[in-house]
Order: structure tokens, then C-alpha cells, then sequence
């Protein structure tokens, strides 16, 4: 699905509807967003920040991630977060002009790959 309020000029951004969201078109992105507002609200309120500036200024440029965040080939990356930062919002790019984002999660800085958090 389509985000509007994040899409502009720059870049187009999409967020993937399980089928069991399907009737109520709940988005990963949206459940992200619901999972961690209360214990991370400034950090939500930084990555969707930072992806209304990618979807209506600079595209989603190669500076903003940090790819090989999933198995190899899947494309896989993570919108960087700020160092003093711990919510991780994983994503699929497409050039500057598509992002797919999905869901993450907290991610203490000892740990190198967020699957490794939830094994």
C-alpha cells in the first residue's frame, strides 16, 4: 500500500498489508509505529521525519541505510538510526525512488543483526 503522507516527488513509499490485516489495511509500517510509540515516541517521530524528507526532498539515498540487514540477496536494508537511537525500521529500496518499509523493532547497539535480538 501506498503511504501518501510520506510519498512525494522525490520517492514513492509502500508498506506491505499481511493478509490478516487485509480487511482493516494495517500496514507493517503501522504496526511498527503502534508497537513502539509509547516506550520509543521520539524515535518514531524521528524515522517518520526522516521518511517524509526522503519521500518529498532527497529520495532514498544510499547514505540513509545500511544494507546487508537481512540473508543475503533479500535485499534487506535498515534506514540508519542515530547513534544515541535504539528502534531499527528495516526496509527494501529500489533506487532513490521506491522504499518498501516493513517492521523492526528495539535494538540494543551490542547486538549486530536484529534476528539475533529475537533468537
Amino acid at each position: 500500500m501506498k503511504l501518501a503522507t510520506y510519498s512525494g516527488s522525490e520517492a514513492t513509499i509502500y508498506s506491505v498489508i499481511l493478509e490478516e490485516d487485509e480487511q482493516r489495511q494495517i500496514t507493517l509500517f503501522e504496526h511498527f509505529v503502534t508497537e513502539n510509540l509509547k516506550e520509543h515516541h521520539e524515535e518514531v517521530k524521528d524515522i517518520a521525519s526522516r521518511l517524509i524528507v526522503i519521500g518529498t526532498k532527497t529520495g532514498a539515498r544510499d547514505i540513509y541505510f545500511k544494507d546487508w540487514e537481512g540473508k543475503p540477496g533479500d535485499g534487506v536494508c535498515a534506514l540508519f538510526d542515530n547513534p544515541d537511537k535504539h528502534l531499527r525500521l528495516y526496509c527494501i529500496r529500489f533506487g532513490k525512488g521506491v522504499l518498501i518499509v516493513g517492521g523492526g523493532g528495539y535494538k540494543p547497539k551490542s547486538i549486530k543483526a536484529f534476528k539475533k535480538a529475537i533468537n
